[in-house]
């Protein structure tokens, strides 16, 4: 999900935490693909959601509420792109397209209307979704590809993966995906998919 379909900006969300929040050393939780601390124990399904609010706000300056966490949170994410969108509609009228995203139940409030506002509902857009804070599982263990293999049906060298962690598209490989890299600006998702759909059906 996030770095492929859905832009980030970690920058700007850092940014947000401390001037808004007070979060000072927010720095040492957030990153674009692989969190620490509280942010990755949510992520990996090891805390409560409740919890982590509490925890987090241990971190911010007296009186900060939830609500402004969430408004810090909200800076993380932009909207999937139009063309993006279009891509995700046009291949899954030829190929089952499936999510496997490291994810937690905060953001994903976010998420939820924020693909359905730009016309990819995630119910509705892909045949099955696999998150982390749901498998209690992280990318790039083995487990969370092999349950994700499992449960789309296919065979691990059936299956594309596409991620813009290297780390991840290693840990794809290794249990035996097809798997590739993602440059968000360096080309566009389409010409990705396209060339490596290319190359793989021939």
């Amino acid at each position: 999900m996030g770095g492929v379909l859905l832009p980030l900006f970690p920058e700007r969300c850092m940014e947000a935490y401390r001037t808004l929040a007070g979060f000072q050393d927010i720095a040492d939780y957030l990153d674009p693909c692989h969190q620490q601390g509280i942010f990755l124990d949510i992520e990996a399904g090891r805390m409560e959601l409740e919890a982590f609010f509490d925890e987090c706000l241990r971190h911010c300056r007296p009186g900060t509420t939830l609500e402004t966490i969430y408004r810090c949170q909200e800076q993380f994410f932009g909207t999937p792109q139009a063309d993006d969108v279009a891509l995700v509609k046009e291949l899954s009228q030829q190929y089952d397209v499936f999510m496997l995203s490291n994810n937690n139940a905060f953001s994903m409030q976010m998420h939820v209307p924020n693909f359905e506002n730009a016309g990819l509902p995630l119910d509705k857009s892909f045949k099955k979704l696999f998150f982390s804070h749901e498998l209690k599982l992280l990318k790039p263990q083995p487990e969370i590809y092999h349950r994700a293999i499992k449960g789309s049906g296919h065979k691990a060298e059936e299956c594309l993966f596409i991620d813009d962690s290297q780390r991840n598209v290693d840990g794809a490989t290794a249990v035996g995906m097809h798997a590739v890299l993602y440059h968000p600006g360096k080309e566009t998702l389409r010409e990705l998919v396209t060339k490596t759909l290319d190359e793989l059906n021939r």
